[in-house]
C-alpha cells in the first residue's frame, strides 16, 4: 500500500490503483508527445503554439506544464525530470570503476530504441530543435556531474569521467540500436575507443 497526503490527510492507495493512474499517467504524456510531434513536423517548431498541443491531444494547459517544461520539450519527449532515485542508489552501491558505473547511470537514465529513432529524423528535419537539445544536455550533464561527484575523488575527476560517458552517448545515438541492446555495455566499449584514440599515430600523407 502507498500512502498519499490528500487535503491534509493520509490515504491508503493499492498496488491496483497505483498501477492505473501509473498508465494514465503514461497515456496522457504519450498523447501530449505524440501531438507536439505531429504538429511540429508539419507546420514547424516557431508556428505551433501549445494551445494546439493541448487542444490536439485533449488537455489542459496546467496538464501539459506538469509533463513538459516547452513544445519543443513535449516534441521531443524531454521530460526535464531529476535522476530516478533508483539510479542514484545503484550507483551508490556499485563497485569498481567510476566511468563503469556512470555508464551503468546513464544506461538506466536514457531511453533508445524505434522512439529515439523517429525524435532524432524530427532533429534532422527542423534543426531548430536542436537548442532545446543542446539545454537539455547541459542539465542532464551537471545532474550526473552531481552524482559522480558522490564517490569520485575530487569535482575535476567527475567531470572527467561524465565527459567521457557523455560523448560516448553522443557516438552510440548517432547508431540504430536494435532491440535488446545492452546500452551500457555499448557506453563501456565506446569509452574505450575514445580513450585508445589518443594513442593513434599519425599515418603519411598520401599524394
Amino acid at each position: 500500500m502507498e500512502t498519499t497526503i490528500v487535503e491534509g490527510s493520509p490515504v491508503e492507495r493499492s498496488p491496483e490503483e497505483i498501477g492505473l493512474r501509473e498508465r494514465k499517467k503514461q497515456q496522457t504524456r504519450a498523447a501530449i508527445h505524440e501531438a507536439a510531434f505531429r504538429l511540429v513536423d508539419e507546420q514547424g517548431l516557431e508556428s505551433t503554439t501549445i494551445d494546439q498541443i493541448c487542444q490536439e491531444a485533449d488537455v489542459s494547459g496546467r496538464t501539459f506544464f506538469n509533463y513538459y517544461t516547452s513544445k519543443a520539450a513535449a516534441a521531443l519527449d524531454l521530460r526535464g525530470t531529476p535522476l530516478d532515485p533508483a539510479v542514484r542508489e545503484a550507483f551508490h552501491s556499485a563497485s569498481g570503476g567510476l566511468v563503469s558505473a556512470m555508464c551503468e547511470a546513464v544506461a538506466s537514465t536514457v531511453e533508445l530504441g524505434p522512439s529515439h529513432l523517429k525524435v532524432k529524423a524530427l532533429i534532422l528535419r527542423h534543426p531548430e530543435l536542436m537548442t532545446t537539445v543542446s539545454q537539455m544536455m547541459i542539465e542532464v550533464r551537471g545532474q550526473f556531474v552531481g552524482l559522480a561527484e558522490e564517490r569520485a575523488s575530487s569535482r575535476e575527476q567527475a567531470e572527467l569521467a561524465v565527459s567521457l560517458v557523455m560523448a560516448a552517448l553522443g557516438r552510440v545515438m548517432h547508431h540504430d540500436n536494435g532491440p535488446g541492446v545492452d546500452l551500457s555495455q555499448q557506453l563501456r566499449e565506446t569509452v574505450d575507443l575514445l580513450i585508445a584514440v589518443g594513442h593513434e599515430q599519425l599515418v603519411p600523407v598520401h599524394d
